[in-house]
């Protein structure tokens, strides 16, 4: 004899049927979320997308230089470091393997970084160097040599392909000189666009002002309109830059530092003015600077 009637058997057919739709729909429609969400689009773009880069510029800070580090010994006779001071080098892969546990010990508190230069070459010992730096305790900072045969656009990006924004480091720098550059000289209206390119894409993806540094051929030719108001970075053998309000000081090429084999730049930051100077107000984007006259 059967359980159920014909009838009873058709309604919870009905039924499960009908819950069978339900559960299809409810399954389908977290589904549909969940790919939506995965592709960047509707409510479920948490789940890829990160919130926009904003520097912390009070995240930014250099170990203080000891009475009695080695590295004061590279510092012009006569002169001492002025309160909040601090001594540092920059290095590229002429300088090849660094012990930079060593240079930490020498009292080395920042190292500028090579990272690129033009477009289409990452410096060979960069993310070692950045690696062995922050390891050590020494805060460091990426620098682009800047060249007059690409586009200022393709260098910001291959720069940013290697030194990804970092609020702990020292703020981006510029380095403009003739080394490398192309036979003939651009015009200088063409290479301040090229130079506001590239400023204008690292300093959003930075949210800082660009370190600026620059040879005296660089000067003579094509004057710096790019500096004002960022930070400069100053070459001054024997003594202190003239100009008062430097952020850093290269004071000279042929250093010597624990941990580094073969002559070496040496340079002194002061780290607040660098901070206060690399900062971008709010609700102020990069800077474009009229060319001076040449």
């Amino acid at each position: 004899m059967p359980r159920f009637t014909a009838e009873q058997v058709r309604r919870r057919q009905i039924v499960a049927g009908t819950l069978a739709l339900v559960l299809l729909l409810l399954v389908g429609g977290c589904t549909a979320t969940v790919i939506n969400a995965l592709r960047g689009g509707g409510d479920g773009r948490a789940l890829t997308e990160k919130a926009p880069f904003a520097a912390d510029d009070a995240a930014m800070s250099v170990t203080a230089t000891p009475d009695d580090a080695a590295v004061l010994a590279n510092l012009p006779d006569g002169s001492r470091l002025m309160p909040g001071e601090v001594m540092g080098i920059d290095v590229s892969s002429h300088q090849g393997d660094i012990d930079w546990e060593e240079v930490g010990g020498a009292g080395v508190g920042f190292a500028y970084l090579k990272a690129t230069e033009g477009a289409g070459f990452t410096d060979t010992h960069f993310r070692e160097n950045w690696d062995g730096a922050r390891a050590a305790g020494i805060t460091p900072g990426a620098y682009h040599y800047f060249t007059l045969c690409s586009s200022g656009a393709e260098q910001a990006e291959d720069f940013l392909a290697a030194a990804a924004p970092d609020d702990s480091a020292l703020p981006p720098a510029l380095d403009l000189e003739f080394d490398g550059a192309c036979e003939e000289l651009p015009e200088a209206s063409a290479v301040q666009a090229e130079i506001d390119a590239f400023t204008a894409v690292v300093e959003e993806a930075w949210g800082r002002r660009l370190l600026i540094y620059s040879s005296s051929e660089w000067r003579r030719h094509y004057g710096l309109p790019v500096t004002d108001p960022r930070p400069d970075w100053l070459f001054a053998a024997g003594k202190r830059p003239a100009q008062e309000d430097w952020a850093v000081w290269q004071l000279r090429f042929d250093g010597t530092v624990a941990g580094i084999d073969s002559p070496v730049d040496i340079d002194v930051a002061r780290i607040e003015t660098l901070r206060e100077q690399s900062t971008i107000p709010e609700g102020e984007g990069a800077l474009a600077h009229p060319l001076e006259e040449q």
